[in-house]
């Protein structure tokens, strides 16, 4: 029997007794699962990985005032290779979300955690002091050094899924998103300024982290201490705190200053679309083209028509080198965003700018195919708004 731990520890705003009816709920379903696993006699060791293995889970009211987990169950069940095809395990995913609708579960089998990186390892290296259930005894996870590329890829993965939402787009939602799009733009907001945080002296592990640190250097030339206090309160108390109006492109564009390898806050965007032609140059695979042409479209928002036509055209130049072998869900539509015959300014939430996204998403999907493959060996088309990708915390 797995001794209870305080799932809300590291949370900032949640009330005493919200931590005790979330610990109760929460571990009332936890024994569920330790239950189905010990039926079933299946070799495993299970995990929560993301905000419950920070300790800083996100939550929300129902419509009739009841308590709610809003943030991911995200199940990690290390169990050995010849179960990885076992159906019951395959299929655990779906029983969870069919007999325990009021958790938004996913699970993740895994054989081996030796190759663990990036948030990912600090996560699982959290989670591993209180397993959901234990079989048999794993190695401890060593957290993977900070990493500048990753927290690149992680901002590149947050601001996908913010401007790529279809609230934005205005297609259809699907389980790759959130219900609500200002979930993620607080999530991008909270990433803008932990990943400023790069060195394990810094000892920022989750957005309370961030909290606590809102009034370091680092972070003032991207948000105030009061507007990041706020998120922070309204990342945890989902849907009850009215978001300060916030220049999001402004705020990206700070924070995304040292990601692109600058040592200064006072930086041009003469010398922002320098950096980024630069930097695509260096290779026409998909993967780098799509992160550095996302980041020249997003950064064209925050500018005046002229300053917007000089950023899109870099958008359609970086695309235009880009190499089309890899390329199959976005092959037919992709002069839509290479010929850069955009007649009217791009705005955040002006049409044209939703018709761009659409055709964005299938060349987000071409991208996503090419990094699965590259992580994990897996090779097919994602259905961004069926399949899950690997959970990001």
């Amino acid at each position: 029997m797995t001794t209870p731990h305080n799932i809300c520890l590291n949370s900032v705003f949640l009330t005493e007794q919200i931590k005790l009816d979330l610990n109760h709920m929460l571990h009332h379903y936890f024994e569920e699962v330790r239950s189905l696993f010990q039926a079933k006699g299946i070799p495993a060791v299970v995990y929560t990985g993301g905000s419950l293995a920070r300790q800083e889970p996100s939550i929300r009211w129902t419509e009739d005032d009841e308590l709610r987990l809003f943030s991911d169950i995200d199940f990690v069940v290390h169990t050995t290779l010849d179960y990885q095809a076992d159906p019951w395990l395959k299929n655990l995913e779906s029983y969870l979300k069919q007999h325990y609708p009021q958790f938004n579960s996913t699970v993740a089998l895994v054989s081996d955690l030796s190759n663990a990186s990036g948030f990912f390892s600090r996560d699982i290296a959290l989670a591993q002091r209180y397993p959901i259930y234990e079989s048999f005894q794993v190695e401890r996870v060593v957290p993977d050094a900070f990493d500048a590329t990753q927290m690149f890829n992680v901002m590149i993965h947050q601001i996908s899924n913010t401007f790529l939402h279809p609230q934005w787009s205005g297609l259809s939602k699907g389980a790759y998103f959130r219900p609500e799009a200002r979930y993620h733009y607080i999530k991008l907001i909270l990433e803008c300024l932990r990943t400023q945080f790069r060195h394990a002296e810094d000892d920022v592990v989750g957005y309370y982290s961030v909290y606590y640190k809102r009034n370091d250097p680092r972070l003032q030339h991207i948000l105030d201490p009061e507007s990041i206090a706020i998120l922070i309160e309204a990342r945890e108390l989902f849907g009850t705190l009215e978001l300060p109006e916030l220049d999001i492109i402004k705020i990206l564009k700070a924070s995304m200053l040292i990601h692109l390898g600058f040592d200064r806050t006072d930086v041009t965007d003469q010398e922002l679309r320098d950096r980024l032609e630069e930097l695509s140059l260096r290779s026409s695979h998909i993967i780098p083209s799509y992160r550095y042409a996302l980041l020249a479209l997003m950064f064209s928002l925050g500018e005046d028509r002229a300053g917007q036509q000089a950023y899109l055209a870099l958008f359609s130049e970086i695309l235009r080198r880009m190499e089309t072998t890899d390329i199959i869900a976005v092959k037919a539509d992709l002069h839509i965003l290479t010929d850069n015959t955009w007649s009217e300014p791009l705005t955040l939430h002006n049409d044209a700018f939703r018709e761009l996204l659409k055709t964005l998403i299938l060349l987000r999907r071409d991208y996503v195919r090419q990094w699965r493959r590259q992580v994990t060996g897996e090779d097919k088309i994602p259905d961004l708004y069926n399949d899950l990708l690997p959970a990001k915390g």
